[in-house]
């Protein structure tokens, strides 16, 4: 549920995950522990990042967050500040098996056996994360769990008996259904977006989040005028154009200029012209009943047709993510 829960808001839906049945919580800043907190949830969390050391200061006093360990530096610092405490902190080696942006590697031995035999810690896991499990050859991701599970079969009566062995992502919790190990790290999968674009997702998993506005204007424009910033479209015949009160200030990518679709009464209408910050135009030259306070469904369905953040991240070569987050920022988000 990092980053806002991936846009959707964090305060909304940390309770349906509770009530779900979830045992941790996966958070990236302390505000999102401080959020769970003050919603009286006392569920485990877990920081899915390095932490910096005023977090780990801030956390060990009052957050009570899970961190990782993939440094010895990190183990020590960590270490201290559970000393300082009197009780240990729990935490979860973070062993570095390509994605390359933190952890000890795995060849690592005698510094990760120095952190297992720490005082201060509390290990309570031994992480990692796939970096090509969304991919169409899953062959790099099958050694990878290889050697992770030969990795902590190696580390024999160091590795304390409850600690829990994780791996998946999203991606890899759907695809790789067999070899899910102790606890799976769910995040894109949860609110229903695409994984891979070479994999279909199960039927179960559906988009929760919706972004909706309305018809503010209606303009006939003769052929041969300019719309938006910059002149970057120009009518090829007389057209009805639609003024939409939501633009990148409000989360619409400025970059789906002249490529966003949305819908109007169940069809598929153009974005034309520039993305301003709080103006959208659309053609809705083929629809002559639309009318100004109809509903425009920006993601989402509409009838039969619907438009997904992954079709929208697509047009401007992004990920889906990049539209949830913007959306749910700076909009009442509404679940579907």
């Amino acid at each position: 549920m990092k980053s806002n829960a991936y846009g959707h808001g964090l305060a909304e839906l940390a309770p349906v995950a509770v009530e779900a049945g979830a045992s941790m919580i996966g958070i990236c800043t302390n505000p999102e522990a401080e959020v769970i907190r003050q919603l009286g949830l006392s569920i485990p969390l877990l920081r899915l990042r390095l932490a910096l050391r005023a977090e780990i200061d801030e956390s060990v006093s009052r957050l009570d967050i899970e961190e990782q360990v993939g440094s010895v530096d990190a183990a020590r610092y960590v270490s201290e500040a559970g000393l300082r405490r009197g009780k240990p902190v729990r935490v979860h080696l973070d062993i570095d098996f390509g994605m390359g942006r933190s952890g000890f590697f795995p060849e690592d031995r005698a510094a990760i056996l120095g952190v297992l035999g720490g005082k201060g810690l509390d290990i309570a896991g031994v992480m990692s994360h796939f970096p090509a499990s969304d991919g169409a050859d899953l062959r790099t991701t099958h050694a990878a769990l290889g050697r992770m599970q030969d990795f902590c079969a190696g580390l024999g009566s160091a590795l304390p008996a409850g600690a829990v062995i994780h791996t998946h992502n999203s991606a890899a919790t759907v695809r790789l259904t067999d070899q899910r190990g102790g606890m799976v790290r769910s995040g894109a999968a949860c609110y229903g977006v695409r994984l891979p674009a070479n994999f279909e997702n199960p039927a179960a998993l559906r988009p929760v989040m919706s972004f909706r506005t309305w018809i503010a204007g209606i303009r006939d424009v003769p052929k041969g005028r300019t719309i938006g910033y910059g002149s970057l479209f120009t009518t090829a015949k007389d057209s009805r154009i639609a003024s939409l009160p939501v633009g990148f200030g409000e989360g619409y990518p400025r970059a789906l200029f002249n490529k966003g679709i949305v819908l109007v009464r169940g069809r598929r209408c153009p974005v034309v012209g520039r993305v301003s910050l709080n103006v959208i135009t659309v053609d809705v030259t083929e629809l002559p009943e639309v009318a100004l306070g109809d509903e425009v469904v920006l993601i989402g369905s509409q009838g039969a047709e619907r438009v997904t953040f992954e079709e929208m991240a697509d047009r401007y070569s992004s990920v889906h993510t990049d539209i949830n987050l913007m959306a749910g920022h700076y909009n009442r988000v509404t679940y579907v």
